[in-house]
């Protein structure tokens, strides 16, 4: 005899709408982040030089910006190098393909063995460039940037959504512990 249909479980009972948001949230960020990495040219070559400085200040921390290791538009440097460029584009591109890999309601990542492999080959680029024994070039920088940083998408999603879960509880009981 079938269960009756008061027992049955929705499918995304789990989930809801909250792994959408929060992923088309990352997307987002990780789109904008990117559209300033081009933007920094873009407003230099427009004439928009406090702008553009900005833009280059922004990612001053994180990057060393060496011109000769960097992509060109319209005669200026994007605002990271090659390597992070890859490592941004890639990103984005990891997190907006991530729904056709992987179920947005997952909170656990893969296994760390597969981030790990994902660095090796900008390891190795990075390491035989520095050693003499390979000539980087933009191409690989930013290629085994992109992989590394579309593998990276895989991990950082899950751990999103398992934030925002955790935060909603620990937000509710604090807001508990207030009125007792």
């Amino acid at each position: 005899m079938p269960a009756p249909i008061s027992s049955y479980v929705p499918q995304f009972a789990t989930g809801g709408r909250r792994p959408v948001l929060v992923w088309a949230a990352a997307s987002a960020g990780a789109l904008l982040i990117l559209a300033v990495v081009f933007a920094a040219p873009l407003l230099a070559a427009g004439g928009h030089e406090f702008s553009a400085r900005v833009a280059y200040a922004f990612f001053g921390a994180v990057c060393h910006q060496m011109p000769e290791r960097s992509f060109y538009l319209l005669g200026h440097p994007l605002g990271v190098c090659a390597r992070c460029a890859g490592l941004y584009a890639g990103f984005a591109a990891g997190l907006l393909l991530y729904p056709l890999a992987r179920p947005l309601r997952a909170r656990h990542a893969p296994e760390r063995v597969w981030l790990f492999a994902a660095a090796v080959p900008t390891a190795l680029d990075f390491s035989l460039g520095l050693l003499g024994v390979w000539e980087n070039t933009h191409l690989s920088r930013s290629l085994t940037g992109a992989l590394l940083g579309a593998v990276a998408a895989l991990y950082v999603v899950p751990g999103l959504v398992d934030l925002s879960y955790t935060a909603r509880r620990r937000a509710f009981r604090v807001g508990a512990h207030a009125s007792e």
